[in-house]
């Protein structure tokens, strides 16, 4: 080390690790301005402009989730969003790959329950080549015969690979149990019974009924001129007619009311670890306690310090980890309360998971674990605006959920008004212990005993492929 380099080092004093450095100031939330316009065939455009570096993202959001599928067909959106690719405007599936690679563009497609979401990233001095790839695989794909059938059987043989990853047999056990026949109780992406019967004229009239302009939004961030952009959308998607407007004109199916909380046991003989799940209808992103339940799971389950954590793994270290979740949707999603132990410790985890939240439901939060929870939705909020990516993620939301321009304005305001009371008050209104359904994959000639000392009743099945 030289002299120079040392008397450097030496300059800047001793470091203290006793106790933590001072917090730096709190970051401000600079939201970009919108400017926003509808094409005569009611194509909404949403920009924002930012000019820092020369990309762009673009997030085409069309009513096409799994909701609006119709009935027997469950997986059509998933299917056709994965064939867009796969040939279009003229183009075989090797050239359009091409043609993305030649742009240096990233591309995909997101099929959710609610919506389906075209997005591509691009350099913006090549926007009006990525417009044009954006517009051929939106409007114009091909389905060839052969196409489908190459795409559709890689999407069963995923489906078959997931029968041996515990994780998901226990997610889609639960929505199951939770849901029954609506179509929040199977996989967005579908099941083997629907998929397997998907061809291409299901594929071509699930293309030509949903995906259209009507209710349709493309959202753009980056470095673009909001006009020039505008003049750009109109003359690749001006002419496009196709579309149902209406979202919910698909078989979801009715959300019936919770039962009386059973065990679920799905038997998975060769498992050293169990799967646990507890589940039951949870609410819709317009909830009027939206922000008091963000606070309530948090507490909960949606933090490494949230208490059922804080049990399972820092205090017992049964597990890696243990979480909850609300998944909002247009209608009420799941509640989800997820972690793995080893065998040996199932059942007592499953008890401490339901112990956690009945406390929680018997006295307001503290307003330590207040605080805490408050500053992890909000401080990190600035660094979720940082890119152009970021920006129009949280713009779809905006769209897909209806959302005022303010919202996320408004975010901070809302989380810090937030009550203790207030959170126990939304969380007895929304989550019912008793009426959980409660799911184990794992092997039941080691469970069964366990469980049913514990918890009387309980169901076992075969796990998938094992009947």
């Amino acid at each position: 080390m030289s002299g120079e380099a040392g008397a450097a080092g030496a300059s800047a004093g001793p470091v203290h690790r006793s106790r933590a450095p001072a917090a730096g100031p709190l970051r401000r939330l600079t939201l970009p301005e919108l400017r926003r316009f509808e094409l005569a065939n009611g194509l909404r455009l949403i920009v924002a402009e930012d000019h820092q570096l020369p990309e762009v993202s673009l997030r085409l959001v069309l009513e096409a989730g799994a909701t609006v599928e119709p009935k027997g067909q469950e997986g059509v959106a998933e299917l056709t969003g994965r064939l867009l690719t796969e040939g279009a405007a003229g183009r075989s599936a090797g050239e359009v790959a091409s043609w993305l690679d030649r742009l240096g563009a990233g591309f995909s497609v997101s099929a959710g329950y609610d919506v389906s979401i075209l997005s591509l990233h691009t350099l913006s001095d090549v926007l009006e080549g990525a417009l044009d790839f954006l517009a051929a695989v939106a409007r114009h794909p091909s389905f060839e015969l052969a196409e489908v059938e190459r795409v559709r059987g890689e999407r069963l043989d995923e489906i078959d690979r997931d029968l041996d990853r515990p994780e998901v047999v226990a997610d889609n056990a639960l929505i199951h149990a939770v849901y029954g026949g609506h179509r929040y109780g199977t996989p967005a992406a579908g099941g083997r019974p629907t998929v397997e019967r998907l061809g291409r004229e299901q594929v071509t009239a699930f293309h030509q009924r949903r995906y259209g302009p009507s209710g349709a939004a493309l959202v753009a961030c980056g470095a673009v001129d909001a006009a020039a952009l505008r003049d750009a959308v109109e003359a690749r998607f001006g002419d496009w007619t196709a579309g149902e407007a209406s979202p919910s004109s698909g078989a979801s199916g009715t959300i019936g009311a919770p039962v009386p909380g059973s065990v679920l046991l799905v038997d998975r003989p060769s498992s050293a670890q169990a799967e646990i799940r507890l589940g039951t209808v949870g609410a819709a992103y317009g909830d009027a306690a939206f922000f008091e339940l963000l606070i309530g799971n948090a507490i909960l389950g949606g933090l490494f310090n949230s208490r059922v954590n804080m049990n399972l793994r820092e205090e017992r270290g049964w597990t890696y980890g243990a979480r909850t979740s609300f998944h909002f949707r247009r209608e009420a999603g799941p509640f989800v309360g997820q972690t793995a132990v080893e065998t040996g410790v199932a059942a007592e985890a499953l008890s401490e998971f339901l112990r956690e939240t009945v406390q929680l439901l018997e006295e307001a939060p503290g307003e330590d674990e207040m605080e805490l929870a408050r500053n992890s939705l909000v401080l990190s909020l600035p660094r979720q605006f940082e890119t152009p990516s970021q920006v129009s993620s949280k713009l779809v939301t905006q769209v897909v959920y209806d959302l005022p321009d303010d919202y996320w304005a408004r975010y901070r305001a809302r989380i810090e008004g937030v009550s203790p009371s207030g959170v126990l008050e939304a969380l007895r209104a929304h989550l019912d212990p008793a009426t959980m359904a409660r799911v184990i994959v794992g092997a039941a000639g080691d469970l069964e005993g366990d469980l049913e000392s514990r918890f009387g009743e309980v169901d076992v099945r075969a796990g998938p492929g094992r009947a």
